[in-house]
């Protein structure tokens, strides 16, 4: 009943080596709350959903930790643009409800905690003043920056190697630091939203945030730390740096990370304007049906995303509900060889497709197997956190324009004229509503 996992950092499938009597440690970077949550949001913590819900089934206690980053340029911009910058708090909290909100509907367990940044500023100045003491860090003017020069293995996450690393880096405009790679720790501000701190008023850099809230979670060493695969690099790999240069001791033993949704064939990004939200995507569908979309692509392989394969999903859901769903009135048997081997697909890099495709496989056994049908049944709801409850049916309400249109439309079907009664099916289409004409 081991759990494998690809680890980032080795850059191989690795089984954990957890300890049942101590709680999993495991940390993923949340969000940062200043618009709506997208479908790339929705991935990632469907993934370590699964994960943890995986953990929780094969006997350990995990203390999930996703922090918020409520402090952010972005967050105080948009406090600004409604009329006080200080009002940031306002904003960040108006959006973190809304994505906590789609995260219930989506079925995902709440983590065990949920720190911010703006609960642990002066754990991040004690912190950064510590690598400073180190020869780590130093100063510029106001403003602090880690120098990449001192630890010997910077870029051992990401692989990438020093010209590289300088290219890819969130590189902020300052021609004196040290070297171009090397990122803020501390930045000064004159702006209202500021901190005191020993190098002037400012705001903690953003790498240096997650490293001083998973220090005060779990001290020096967790066990797993997870996140999309935009954060290797920098975040991911700065975030090693901070902590390790500090703590001289490993910070975290397993790296989870989950590809991207990209939308013609182009990564999903806000600055693209190809963001989807998942707002927008629950007015379309039910968001157990946006769940097993995500389940049904292994976390680690790209999702190509369209509206329309949500079509086939739906129906493919239905299935199990309708096979699946229902009370099986016969005790779960767990000993057995397909539940087995739909576990060990899960404990294989969490591979969902696998076990979905033994799930359908085997429906025809379940409906003559009440046991194995309800023990399926069980691993659905709690292990891939389907709720299996029927959806909801779509309830159209036909205005008089619309019931002009579709009674012209049956008049040009009488008549027999095609092209006409083709025109008014488009035209009921482009409002919304789908036509399904009756056999004569």
């Amino acid at each position: 009943m081991t759990i494998a996992i690809t680890n980032t950092l080795a850059r191989k499938l690795e089984s954990l080596k957890l300890d049942k009597n101590t709680p999993v440690k495991l940390y993923v970077c949340g969000i940062t709350p200043y618009d709506y949550a997208h479908i790339g949001h929705g991935r990632v913590y469907v993934t370590f959903d699964l994960l943890v819900r995986l953990l929780n089934h094969d006997g350990y206690t995990v203390n999930y930790v996703r922090n918020v980053t409520d402090l952010n340029d972005k967050i105080i911009d948009k406090a600004a643009q409604r009329g006080n910058p200080h009002d940031f708090r306002v904003v960040a909290e108006e959006y973190y409800q809304l994505f906590a909100q789609a995260m219930q509907e989506l079925g995902c367990l709440k983590p065990s905690s949920e720190p911010r940044v703006t609960a642990c500023v002066p754990e991040i100045v004690t912190f950064i003043e510590g690598l400073i003491t180190g020869g780590h860090a130093y100063q510029l003017d106001n403003d602090v920056y880690f120098d990449i020069d001192s630890l010997p293995n910077y870029g051992c996450l990401s692989g990438r190697d020093s010209e590289a690393l300088q290219a890819g880096a969130r590189v902020e405009v300052n021609h004196q630091k040290r070297n171009p790679g090397d990122f803020a720790l501390w930045k000064s501000t004159n702006e209202q939203v500021s901190w005191d701190s020993p190098w002037g008023k400012g705001r903690p850099g953003w790498h240096i945030e997650c490293s001083v809230m998973a220090k005060n979670a779990f001290g020096i060493t967790m066990d797993i730390h997870g996140g999309g695969m935009d954060l290797i690099f920098p975040h991911h790999e700065n975030e090693i740096a901070q902590s390790e240069a500090l703590h001289q001791k490993t910070f975290s033993r397993y790296w989870m990370h989950n590809a991207f949704i990209n939308i013609n064939k182009e990564k999903m990004s806000k600055s693209l304007g190809n963001s989807v939200t998942l707002n927008q995507m629950m007015t379309k569908k039910d968001p157990m049906v946006i769940r097993f979309y995500y389940l049904q692509h292994q976390y680690r392989n790209p999702i190509d995303f369209c509206f329309e394969d949500l079509d086939a999903t739906e129906t493919a859901y239905k299935k199990l509900i309708a096979h699946y769903g229902a009370n099986h009135h016969a005790p779960a048997q767990h000993n057995d060889a397909i539940i087995t081997a739909m576990l060990d697909a899960l404990r294989n890099d969490l591979n969902s497709p696998k076990f979905f495709g033994l799930a359908f496989e085997q429906i025809a056994r379940a409906k003559t197997d009440p046991a194995f049908g309800q023990a399926v049944k069980e691993l659905l709801q709690q292990v891939l956190g389907l709720s299996l409850q029927p959806l909801k049916e779509e309830i159209s309400v036909i205005t008089p324009e619309i019931q002009s249109l579709l009674d012209q439309r049956e008049q040009a079907r009488l008549a027999k004229n095609w092209a006409l009664a083709d025109q008014l099916r488009d035209a009921l289409t482009a409002k919304g509503y789908k036509i399904q004409d009756r056999k004569a």
